[in-house]
């Protein structure tokens, strides 16, 4: 048997991060996403994501938490969804995914530089076209100062950085 893998998603909203995780998930992976669980809810009493969150984030976590030991029992494949912007954060999943014998990977969608205003416009749309999920400005700004890009001192087997079209990039913290 193969040593169960746990790929940390890290990146600010509207990145791409939903959009990368498509492309990886299997049936043999499972996707803890507290995000994935409000927008269900939200779907099902025909209300928007932002409208859901305050009243269900607490069901969305504990529904997530749930499942992630059944993954660990069954030794499954997680990817861990969520913006994991600070290194407590990503140090308490990668030292509990550790303990629980798994290897722990991280791919990194990196914000766009200050410099790169044909990127900063393109994450500004993404941000805006959300339909339903609305982040007040003074959150992303928050998101923006408290985003610390991972690194392997933090306990990660792997780190892939990519930026926001996708591409995978050299990144050296």
């Amino acid at each position: 048997m193969s040593t169960p893998v746990c790929t940390v998603m890290v990146g600010l909203p509207a990145l791409g991060k939903s959009t990368f995780i498509q492309e990886m998930k299997t049936d043999e992976n499972w996707i803890y996403s507290t995000d994935m669980f409000i927008d269900a809810v939200a779907e099902d009493n025909g209300i928007t994501y932002s409208e859901a969150f305050a009243s269900n984030i607490k069901s969305a976590t504990e529904f997530n938490e749930q499942k992630l030991q059944t993954m660990i029992r069954l030794q499954r494949d997680v990817i861990w969804d969520q913006t994991n912007l600070g290194v407590g954060k990503r140090r308490k999943i990668v030292n509990r995914m550790k303990q629980a014998g798994y290897e722990v990977n991280c791919i990194c969608l990196l914000p766009p530089e200050a410099g790169h205003i044909d990127d900063q416009k393109v994450w500004a749309w993404r941000l805006n076209n959300r339909p339903g999920k609305v982040i007040p400005t003074h959150v992303i700004a928050n998101m923006i100062e408290s985003f610390v890009a991972p690194t392997a001192d933090e306990g990660f087997d792997e780190i892939r950085y990519y930026n926001l079209h996708g591409m995978e990039v050299t990144w050296d913290p």
